[in-house]
């Protein structure tokens, strides 16, 4: 009889222990839905955590069984990682902080000349007061920063992947123009089949390769990017931009102001939670990845400020897209945002947007192409922001 009441008696407080860790739980998934992950706070009394697990208006969206497994998926790969990257540290290896670390790196856009960067829209071309004239656009600066960092992270220990191998190069490993050329003749050829079969002398032209930029390639293309990054499952991505002025209409004038910023996924609206936003949705919450993304975010942007004197965008900011589209984390200059690289990318990313290119302290620097990286001449420039990412990488690594 004694035996049986200690049996009921610790089974009744391991049922209470239990019902705790699933409350604390809940309480932690909702706190991030609202913090993060939800860019509406109207919308998080909406969506919540319950016992049965994610709930939209009542309706199962995943049931907590699903959360769980996530939640354990994520615990063992994490304890892998600490395993893997621990044993690293006893390898006789002098000067390799970042041995065993895997990180990817995504140079934006992949422009390899004006022409296609007119169509991607990222390029800044202007006539300054003393009639010099500037020419340059973001793809060539962003891979040259990430083909800098990527020797130096390499020379630090790290394995390293660049999802484009060559500045003109998308991730599809070749230009945009090879990929519109190859659409054209798939799509001729088609129509020419069914000219055939239908008897019919109509014809349906190709899109404009801007039409088909816009329409299928672009995101076509950041898909790649994802599928290539998820597939080598770094320990950290690094996503490389720089900015520009959204109130700098057509980047046609220097302006006064300059800032960096930084993007980790999240800030979700109501429509997003389906297929495969919602599992994206479900990882970030599950995980924490949001929370070790920032922390990276807040080291990449303190030597942005501190090297490269690039001060971090003040909370206080005229950027609209940072007021209706993203999350500030609590963090200067980092805001949850929702795009596809930034939540779709499984793990610790940060999306760097390093400078303002229209800036009037930039310009005129990043129009200097004195610098080789591969086979283009770029900005000097380029040199301290990649500086600026690897010192924060390495602040990261010391403590993750």
């Amino acid at each position: 009889m004694r035996f049986l009441f200690i049996f009921c008696f610790s089974l009744f407080f391991n049922s209470i222990g239990l019902a705790q860790d699933i409350q604390s739980k809940i309480a932690l998934y909702n706190q991030k839905i609202k913090k993060y992950l939800l860019l509406s706070s109207k919308d998080s009394n909406l969506v919540k955590v319950n016992e049965t697990g994610l709930v939209f208006k009542k309706k199962i969206l995943v049931n907590w069984d699903s959360l769980q497994k996530i939640e354990n998926l994520y615990s063992i790969k994490i304890k892998q990682q600490k395993a893997r990257l621990l044993l690293q540290q006893f390898s006789i290896v002098p000067n390799k902080p970042l041995l065993g670390w895997k990180i990817a790196l995504d140079p934006g856009h992949f422009a390899g000349d004006l022409q296609t960067a007119r169509i991607e829209g990222k390029y800044l071309q202007m006539t300054l007061s003393d009639s010099t004239q500037i020419e340059f656009w973001e793809s060539h600066l962003a891979w040259a920063t990430a083909k800098l960092l990527q020797e130096k992270l390499a020379n630090a220990g790290a394995t390293v992947m660049l999802t484009r191998s060559k500045p003109e190069y998308t991730a599809f490993e070749s230009t945009f123009k090879s990929e519109y050329q190859e659409y054209t003749h798939r799509h001729m050829y088609a129509e020419q089949k069914m000219r055939k079969s239908m008897k019919s002398q109509k014809t349906r032209m190709p899109l404009p390769q801007n039409t088909f930029f816009q329409v299928s390639f672009k995101r076509n293309e950041l898909r790649k990017r994802v599928e290539k990054i998820n597939a080598f499952q770094p320990d950290l991505t690094l996503i490389m931009h720089y900015n520009v002025d959204e109130k700098n209409t057509n980047w046609n004038k220097p302006i006064s102001k300059n800032f960096s910023m930084a993007f980790v996924g999240g800030a979700f609206e109501l429509e997003d939670l389906k297929e495969e936003s919602l599992d994206d949705f479900v990882r970030l919450m599950c995980t924490q990845d949001t929370e070790k993304s920032i922390s990276v975010a807040q080291k990449v942007l303190q030597f942005h400020q501190q090297d490269a004197k690039v001060p971090i965008v003040s909370l206080a900011n005229d950027q609209d897209y940072l007021q209706d589209k993203c999350l500030y984390t609590g963090v200067q200059g980092v805001y949850t945002r929702n795009l596809l690289l930034a939540r779709a990318i499984e793990g610790i990313v940060c999306y760097g947007e390093s400078l303002l290119q229209d800036s009037e302290q930039e310009i005129r620097r990043l129009n200097e192409k004195t610098l080789k990286v591969g086979d283009i001449y770029t900005s000097p420039r380029v040199l301290e922001i990649a500086e600026a990412y690897f010192k924060g990488i390495l602040a990261y690594a010391q403590n993750p």
